[in-house]
Order: C-alpha cells, then sequence, then structure tokens
C-alpha cells in the first residue's frame, strides 16, 4: 500500500455486523408475536421490497420515515393480509436493535485497526437500532465516533453524509481517509461522491460493474482496494 491512512470509515452491516442475521431473526420472531407462520418465501419477498425502498432512500426518492412505514406495509399488502406496518415495523425495530452478531475475525482485525488508525462508523439505518446493536456487540468501544444517517438526517452515498461526518472529525483530511464497506451503492459510491478512497469488502465474489448505465458500472479502478475477508485488511493496511 502506497498511501498513508489516518482514519477508516467503518461501514457495519454486512461489513463487520452480521445484518443478514439479525434481520433474519427479527422478521421470523416479529412474525411469531403477531400470530403468522412465515416461510423462507415469504422473507425473501420481504427481503426484494425492503431492498427496493432502501434503494430508493439512498437515491434521495423516499425519506428514511417513509421508508420506514412503506416496507411492512407494503408486504402486507402483496400478501393480502389486514394489518397495520407500522404497529408491526416497532415491534420488528425492537427486535432488529437486539441482533449483534459480528462478521467473522471482525473483533480481532477491529482490535488490530484500532492500533493504528482512528475509526469512525459510517451507517445507515435508525439510529437507536444501530446504536444498540454496536453496543451489544461491545465493538462501539474500536470506534472514535459513530455516525449514523438516522441521526444526521441524509445518508449514503450522498455527499452531505460524509461532510457531515469530516465536519464533525477533528482535523479530519480527507486525502488521509479510506470508506471500508460492503454496499456498491452505499459505501462505495458514497465515497466516490466524498471524493475519498475506497475499500470494497466483497465475501460473495459478487462481479464488478459491468460497462453500462450508473456511475460505478465501467469505470476502471472504482474502488481503489477490494478484500474477499476482514483479515485481509491486516496485510494491506
Amino acid at each position: 500500500m502506497s498511501k498513508t491512512y489516518r482514519d477508516l470509515m467503518l461501514d457495519m452491516d454486512g461489513t463487520f455486523l452480521d445484518f443478514e442475521a439479525a434481520e433474519n431473526n427479527a422478521f421470523y420472531t416479529a412474525m411469531e408475536k403477531f400470530g403468522y407462520t412465515a416461510t423462507e418465501e415469504d422473507y425473501q419477498i420481504y427481503k426484494k421490497i425492503n431492498q427496493g425502498y432502501w434503494e430508493a432512500h439512498e437515491r434521495g426518492e423516499i425519506s428514511r420515515e417513509a421508508l420506514i412505514i412503506a416496507r411492512f406495509t407494503s408486504y402486507f399488502e402483496q400478501k393480502g393480509i389486514d394489518q397495520d406496518g407500522a404497529e408491526f415495523e416497532e415491534v420488528y425495530q425492537e427486535l432488529l436493535g437486539q441482533g449483534h452478531e459480528l462478521i467473522k475475525d471482525a473483533w480481532e482485525v477491529l482490535e488490530y485497526l484500532k492500533s493504528k488508525y482512528r475509526l469512525f462508523v459510517v451507517t445507515n439505518g435508525v439510529e437507536s437500532t444501530q446504536r444498540n446493536r454496536l453496543h451489544l456487540s461491545g465493538i462501539e468501544k474500536f470506534m472514535d465516533d459513530i455516525f449514523i444517517s438516522g441521526c444526521i438526517g441524509v445518508q449514503k452515498p450522498q455527499k452531505e453524509f460524509f461532510d457531515y461526518c469530516f465536519a464533525h472529525m477533528e482535523n479530519a483530511d480527507p486525502e488521509h481517509t479510506i470508506v471500508i464497506g460492503d454496499s456498491l451503492t452505499s459505501d462505495i459510491q458514497g465515497g466516490m461522491n466524498a471524493g475519498i478512497d475506497t475499500c470494497w469488502f466483497n465475501p460473495k465474489g459478487k462481479a464488478r460493474p459491468q460497462t453500462g448505465a450508473g456511475s460505478l458500472a465501467g469505470r476502471e479502478g472504482f474502488t481503489d482496494l477490494e478484500i474477499g475477508s476482514l483479515k485481509e485488511l491486516k496485510d494491506i493496511l
């Protein structure tokens, strides 16, 4: 690595915290609490609806508040179930906030990174939910500060999200900052929008963006670094 970094902006869900496990458990447990028997097909329907809303949110087409209400309202409408989506969401969020499973090697890698860099959480989501998950996991102790879209009022990949972070980081220097995350649309695109280096965490070996529409697609060197496991960070940082 030729460039020297001082500050690391770390995505949480899908990068250091196992959001898939937390989401899975919250969905099935909430469904059970409301008296529904959910199948894997039901869960996949919800995930597709939820992903669509989050992508729209990242594009600035829908507010977080509207997203939170709309996703389960849309899900129950699609399933033909007469259920208040907002009421269900409240229970779901409480359960989601209890999910704190770590991605493989997360603790070891964070201990290593903390000895060399300043660490900052940059995450989209509901503030109370994300803070509780960070607290329960124990990894909040590694962080110099925590930036959550639900508190800031804008989300990754918007440049304004990163502008806010830099404004609240003492002696911030974008030239010596890198964002590490698993999402091309929020983390990598966000880093590009903010003019800072990026590291794509790609444990499933997803294909790189192809030539076509979109600012990432067809861009040679769309990310500065790419890793398949968190442990690789110990070799390159």
